[in-house]
């Protein structure tokens, strides 16, 4: 094989020109399969990306089912004495609990006796947080959070009372903090409970009024010192909190649950991958409490499970009957509406990056025919050498591995330029024209296999023709 690829590299550099313009066709060919993978690849990332931008992936999970305006989430209503009312829709687990729902069209309806409540309701705590994090399919993160006043210790601070705001590593991403000044709380941070804070700049302003910046000044609570980090610009739906009573600092979960003295969360807030799955990966949570919980099948929920869509609907100020209407029917749409938009707008990624594909592949084959022609060109040209190996004792195998090398060296360095070339087309797409692009190292890896596949495909022809010649014909040759 050492001998073939030292022979191969003779025969191409004395036909300079033709194998550089060869290598071209094979490297342009690579290079757009690089550039088309990488805008594929891109334009599939933000399409995602704004499929989540436009629906809710968010599932907030709180302990009890206590809601205003007797709204259970989920959709159901508790009229009275926890059984369901009528006209409304559950979903499996709640119909498997509460019976079978009837008909509305039916005439008579029996009386179904009242659930069962399960007083107090039982906090979430690790064991809720370890199966949300490793027993939910289709689940991108999760973050326990914790809130509640704590007294400072100085006497002489404009304020004597904070709000401690605990949250994990994910959910600033999760709710969409900016950072205006300072820096993040780091992980190793968050899993120590170290004494650090972020706060808004408003609150900033109240806390220390006349501090040139808040970053690197501190609070004493319950004998800890804090100390500021960072300043949001945003936190939480609003971006200004100047007119809450209580102003707040966002600490590590660690360290406000000691603070506050409660090993338990207030609430637990998972994102899943899209909004098509949010609806089933909320019903899949709900099931899994229950059993976690082992609630009885005529027993209420002791927890509450909400999306987005169905925390943001009203329940108090709205007519009775109006509230059933619409939060018994949310679910339903919220299913059917996210999943369809997620299919649709997934099908058409899928569809954009098979068209470029199908280009990219042209390119490639057109590359081929290039190595092709020129091994066609070498055979023609070197008939008396291929007659005299053969009569010297080379085998029709030898001959035809020798060219088989050839074009696979021809089309390996053709792949490797065009790597380059293709990096090159990428890095202008990304920072000249803004699009949004990807590099990924199996398609790199891909598509120097695929230059060497076709570098196989198209010298076969050539190489077993070489390996077909009769010696003595191919020694009368000039």
């Amino acid at each position: 094989m050492t001998d073939n690829l030292k022979t191969a590299l003779k025969a191409l550099l004395k036909n300079k020109l033709q194998a550089l313009l060869t290598l071209s066709g094979m490297s342009v060919g690579v290079a757009m399969v690089v550039i088309v993978s990488g805008l594929g690849l891109g334009a599939q990332r933000t399409i995602e990306s704004q499929i989540e931008r436009a629906g809710p992936t968010q599932i907030t999970v709180r302990p009890g089912n206590f809601v205003p305006a007797a709204v259970v989430a989920g959709g159901e209503q508790d009229s009275a004495a926890g059984e369901v009312s009528q006209g409304t829709a559950t979903d499996g687990v709640n119909e498997a609990r509460a019976g079978a729902v009837v008909a509305s069209a039916q005439p008579q309806r029996a009386r179904r006796q009242p659930l069962k409540n399960r007083t107090p309701a039982a906090p979430l705590a690790d064991s809720e947080m370890r199966l949300l994090k490793h027993r939910i399919a289709d689940v991108r993160a999760v973050a326990g959070s914790v809130e509640g006043n704590v007294s400072l210790d100085d006497a002489h601070a404009p304020v004597r009372v904070v709000r401690v705001d605990g949250f994990e590593a994910d959910w600033p991403e999760m709710g969409g903090w900016r950072l205006a000044e300072g820096r993040w709380i780091t992980a190793d941070e968050h899993a120590v409970g170290a004494p650090v804070a972020l706060v808004t700049a408003s609150v900033a302003k109240r806390l220390w009024p006349s501090a040139a910046t808040p970053l690197a000044q501190t609070l004493k609570l319950g004998g800890v010192q804090v100390r500021v980090i960072g300043i949001l610009s945003k936190a939480g739906p609003t971006t200004d909190d100047a007119s809450a009573i209580v102003p707040a600092i966002k600490v590590p979960l660690p360290l406000a649950q000691s603070l506050l003295g409660r090993p338990t969360f207030d609430a637990i807030t998972v994102r899943t991958t899209s909004v098509g799955v949010t609806t089933r990966v909320a019903t899949q949570i709900k099931a899994r409490l229950r059993d976690l919980r082992r609630l009885p099948g005529d027993t209420l929920d002791d927890f509450r499970v909400e999306t987005q869509s169905v925390a943001a609907m009203p329940g108090m100020g709205l007519d009775p009957s109006l509230a059933r209407a619409v939060h018994s029917n949310v679910v339903g749409f919220e299913q059917a509406s996210w999943e369809e938009t997620a299919r649709s707008l997934r099908q058409a990624a899928r569809t954009f990056t098979l068209l470029l594909a199908a280009a990219a592949t042209v390119s490639l084959v057109v590359g081929g025919i290039g190595v092709m022609n020129i091994m066609l060109v070498s055979v023609a040209t070197r008939t008396r050498e291929i007659g005299l190996r053969m009569a010297m004792g080379a085998r029709a195998t030898d001959v035809m591995s020798q060219f088989l090398v050839e074009a696979v060296t021809l089309a390996a360095f053709g792949g490797i330029v065009g790597l380059v070339l293709g990096s090159l087309g990428l890095l202008v797409a990304k920072h000249g024209l803004h699009w949004a692009t990807v590099v990924s190292p199996t398609m790199l890896c891909l598509a120097v296999v695929m230059a060497a596949a076709t570098g196989i495909a198209f010298g076969y022809g050539p190489a077993r023709r070489a390996a077909v010649l009769d010696p003595v014909i191919a020694l009368r040759s000039e």
